[in-house]
C-alpha cells in the first residue's frame, strides 16, 4: 500500500506532516481533495489511528460520500466509524445523543428546511393577523438574528422569534442554524461533554476552511482544544460565500488563531494552461486580504484568452453560439458562467433557437421560474380564456382573498355544469359565497376584463408592461421576499419584457405570437432531451468543477462585478475571487464577452475592471473594441494641474487605473477600477491621463 504514489512533494509533506494545526493553502486545480483523502488514508493505514476518532468536515454530503469511496479503496479498511460529512450533518449526529441535556428536545428531533419554516411562520403570523408579512425575509433575519449577525429592537420581529422559538420546541424541531449552535450551547454549559468530544477526535480535518462560518469556527477551536491537531484546506482567493455566513478571516487569521501552525502551499496546478493561470493569478493580486501563492503549472502555454465586445445581451448571446459551433467540440466541453441568474434568458433563447442542448446546473431554467410562470400565465389566459390551468395559477397571484377553498368551489361548479372555469367566477352570485370572498372575486373579473380590452389595442410589449403595473406585481414581490430575493426576480420579469419587446418590434408581431412562440419553445426542451448538453450555471454555482472551454458573459461594471459591490473594497474583492474562481475552471480554453448596452442596466454600460486587469500579451480582441483601443494607446502623458476632465481615464501608481469623475478647486475625484471612488489633491496625485 503506497499512499504517496503520485503525490507532488508539497502534497506528500501535508499528507505526511506528524501532526499540530496545519493550513494547507491550495490553488485551484491543485489536488485538494486528493491531499485530505491521502490524509486521512495515512492517519488510518500507516499512523493506525482508529476511524471514530477522526473528524471530517466537508463542503457537500456528495464530497463526503466521494472522500469516504476513495479512502476505502486506498487502504482496503473497514471506515465505517470515520465521522464524515459536512458540519451539519456530524453536529446532527453529535445532538442525537447529547441534545436531552438541555431539557427542551428529545434525541428524535426532526429538521426543518427552508420551506417548512415558512410554514410555521405562516401559521404564526396567520395566527395575529399578519398573513401577508414576508416569510422568506423573516426567514432570512431569524437566522442573522440567532447567529449574531443581526441586533434589531424590533418588537414586533423579536415577538415573532419567540413564537418561532416556542413552535419549534413544541414540535421538537431544530432548524439549520440550531445544528450549529446548540452542540455549542451543551459544550458551554456542560464542560464533560465538550471534555469527551475534544478527547474522542484526534484529528479534526476541514475542507474548504475559506468558507466556513463563526460558529464552524468556534467548532473546530472547541473540538481540536485538547491535541491542536487540526488539519484545515483551503484558498483564501476561492472565498465566495458571504452572502452565506462564511468568514474569509477564518482563513486569514489561522496563523494567529493557531500560533504554532505549519502553512503549506500547494502551488503547482493540474488543471489549467499557463496562460489560463497567469491572467488568473495576475487579477488575483489586485486583492489584499489574501495570504498569497505562485501558482504554477506544467501544462503547455495554451492559447491566449478572447475578448468579444457586444453591443446587447441577444449579441452576446449569438457569440456564445458562434463559439460552440466554431469549435466543434462534444457539447459537454462548454461552460457557460454567468453573475446573475437573469442573464440567463438571452443566453436560453439562443441555444434553443440554434437547436443546442443545454442544462442549467444549481437554478431553475428561466421559463420555469415562478416570477416568470406567474407573468406567462396571465398573458396565456389573456389569450384563450379557456386556458383554466392558467386561471388556477394567476387567481390569486398577487394574493387577493380567493383561497384553495374557494378555487375548489368554483372547480366542482365548473365541472358540474361542464362551463370554463372563468364562465363559472363570472357567475359567482349564484353561489353561497361569503360576502367578502364575492367582493374579490368581483374585484378579479374587472382586473380581467379590462385586460383583455387592452390585447387587442396594444402591442405585445405593452401589453405585459400594462399587465405588471395593473396588478402592482413589483410591489407584491417586494412585500413577499427579502429585498436581495425580491431584486433578482423583479430583474428576471425586466428580462422577459425586454424579449417581448424586442419580439414585438419585429414585425409588429402580437402578443397571440409570442404566448405561441413560449409555448412551442417549451415542447421542443422536453422533445431535444440529450445526455450530451452545453452546461449554464452562475459563477457561484461552479465552485470545485472544470471544463475544457468556460465562457465567461456579462463583464460589464455593475453586472460583474455585481452594483452592490460599487463603494464597498471589501465586497469588491469577493467579485473580483469570483472571477478568479470563473477563469481557473478553464482547462483549455476561456472566452470573455461584454455588452455595451443590457435591458437589466438602462443606458450605457462601462466594460468590467476585471479586463483591464488581464495581462494584456496573454488576451486577444475579437473585432475592435473600446477595452482594446484603449489598452493598445497604454502610454501616459501627465497633465497639468486643471486640464483633466470628467470621463478621462487616468492611472494612479498606486491605485491602478480609473475615470475622472469630478474636478472642483484643487481636487479631482476618480473611480478607479481596482478600489473605487477616491478624492484625491490635483498637487500630490501625480495622475497620467491614458491616451
Amino acid at each position: 500500500m503506497d499512499l504517496l504514489k503520485g503525490l507532488n512533494e508539497r502534497q506528500r509533506e501535508a499528507v505526511t506532516i506528524e501532526g499540530g494545526p496545519v493550513l494547507v493553502i491550495a490553488g485551484a486545480g491543485s489536488g485538494k481533495t486528493r491531499v485530505l483523502t491521502h490524509r486521512v488514508a495515512y492517519l488510518i493505514g500507516v499512523k493506525g489511528v482508529p476511524p471514530h476518532r477522526i473528524f471530517v468536515a466537508t463542503f457537500t454530503n456528495k464530497a463526503a460520500d466521494e472522500m469516504k469511496e476513495r479512502i476505502k479503496n486506498l487502504i482496503g479498511a473497514d471506515i465505517r466509524d470515520l465521522w464524515i460529512g459536512t458540519f451539519h450533518s456530524l453536529c446532527a449526529r453529535i445532538l442525537r445523543q447529547e441534545i436531552e441535556r438541555l431539557g427542551t428536545y428529545t434525541r428524535y428531533f426532526t429538521i426543518l428546511d427552508r420551506d417548512d419554516q415558512k410554514k410555521v411562520l405562516k401559521e404564526i403570523l396567520g395566527d395575529i393577523g399578519k398573513e401577508g408579512s414576508k416569510l422568506e425575509s423573516f426567514v432570512e433575519k431569524i437566522s442573522r438574528y440567532k447567529t449574531g449577525l443581526l441586533i434589531t429592537e424590533d418588537q414586533f420581529f423579536l415577538t415573532i422569534y419567540k413564537h418561532y422559538s416556542k413552535k419549534l420546541m413544541e414540535y421538537n424541531a431544530l432548524d439549520f442554524d440550531d445544528l450549529l449552535i446548540l452542540p455549542l450551547k451543551i459544550f458551554n454549559e456542560f464542560p464533560e461533554v465538550l471534555e469527551y468530544y475534544s478527547t474522542k477526535f484526534k484529528h479534526i480535518l476541514v475542507d474548504e476552511y475559506q468558507d466556513t462560518n463563526h460558529e464552524q469556527y468556534l467548532l473546530i477551536k472547541a473540538l481540536s482544544r485538547i491535541h491542536q491537531n487540526v488539519f484545515v484546506v483551503g484558498d483564501e482567493d476561492q472565498s465566495i460565500y458571504s452572502f452565506r455566513g462564511a468568514d474569509i478571516q477564518n482563513i486569514l487569521n489561522f496563523e494567529k488563531d493557531f500560533p504554532d501552525c505549519k502553512v503549506i502551499k500547494l502551488e503547482q496546478n493540474y488543471r489549467s494552461t499557463q496562460k489560463i493561470l497567469y491572467a488568473a493569478s495576475t487579477v488575483i493580486r489586485n486583492n489584499r486580504y489574501r495570504i498569497g501563492k505562485n501558482l504554477w503549472t506544467l501544462n503547455p502555454p495554451g492559447e491566449n484568452l478572447v475578448i468579444i465586445e457586444t453591443n446587447d445581451e441577444d449579441e452576446e448571446a449569438e457569440k456564445v453560439v458562434e463559439i460552440i459551433k466554431s469549435l466543434k467540440r462534444p457539447l459537454g466541453d462548454f461552460l457557460i458562467l454567468y453573475r446573475i441568474n437573469a442573464q440567463s434568458r438571452a443566453l436560453e433563447s439562443a441555444l434553443q433557437k440554434s437547436g443546442i442542448n443545454y442544462k442549467i446546473v444549481g437554478g431553475i431554467k428561466f421559463y420555469e421560474r415562478k416570477e416568470i410562470k406567474d407573468i406567462l400565465s396571465y398573458l396565456k389566459f389573456l389569450v384563450n380564456p379557456k386556458d383554466s390551468l392558467s386561471l388556477e395559477r394567476i387567481i390569486n397571484i398577487p394574493p387577493r382573498g380567493i383561497g384553495q377553498e374557494t378555487l375548489k368551489i368554483l372547480k366542482d361548479r365548473s365541472m358540474e355544469l361542464d362551463l370554463p372555469l372563468f364562465e363559472v367566477i363570472k357567475s359567482h352570485k349564484e353561489l353561497d359565497l361569503n360576502p367578502r370572498i364575492h367582493n374579490a372575486l368581483d374585484n378579479f373579473v374587472t382586473l380581467i376584463e379590462t385586460l383583455m380590452s387592452k390585447v387587442s389595442e396594444l402591442s405585445a410589449y405593452e401589453m405585459v408592461s400594462f399587465l405588471v403595473d395593473e396588478i402592482h406585481y413589483y410591489d407584491y414581490l417586494l412585500r413577499s421576499y427579502d429585498p436581495e430575493k425580491a431584486q433578482e426576480k423583479i430583474e428576471n420579469v425586466k428580462e422577459l419584457m425586454g424579449e417581448i419587446r424586442k419580439f414585438s418590434e419585429e414585425n409588429a408581431r402580437t402578443l397571440t405570437d409570442y404566448v405561441l412562440m413560449v409555448s412551442l419553445r417549451s415542447d421542443i426542451d422536453e422533445y431535444n432531451a440529450s445526455p450530451d448538453f452545453v452546461t449554464l450555471m452562475t459563477v457561484h454555482n461552479a465552485k470545485g468543477l472544470e471544463f475544457p472551454v468556460v465562457i465567461i458573459t456579462g463583464l460589464e461594471e455593475s453586472i460583474f462585478p455585481h452594483f452592490r459591490s460599487k463603494d464597498n473594497p471589501i465586497e469588491l474583492e469577493e467579485e473580483r475571487r469570483l472571477f478568479h474562481v470563473a477563469l481557473t475552471r478553464a482547462k483549455e480554453k476561456v472566452y470573455i464577452t461584454y455588452a455595451k448596452s443590457r435591458y437589466l442596466r438602462r443606458g450605457y454600460l462601462e466594460p468590467s475592471r476585471f479586463i483591464y486587469e488581464l495581462p494584456e500579451d496573454v488576451v486577444d480582441f475579437v473585432g475592435k473594441s473600446e477595452v482594446e483601443t484603449i489598452i493598445e494607446k497604454y502610454h501616459f502623458k501627465e497633465r497639468k494641474r486643471g486640464e483633466f476632465e470628467p470621463g478621462d481615464l487616468v492611472h494612479h501608481q498606486i491605485f491602478g487605473m480609473g475615470k475622472v469623475v469630478e474636478v472642483y478647486e484643487d481636487k479631482i475625484k476618480v473611480n478607479f477600477f481596482k478600489v473605487g471612488l477616491k478624492t484625491l489633491v490635483l498637487e500630490y496625485a501625480k495622475l497620467e491621463r491614458v491616451e
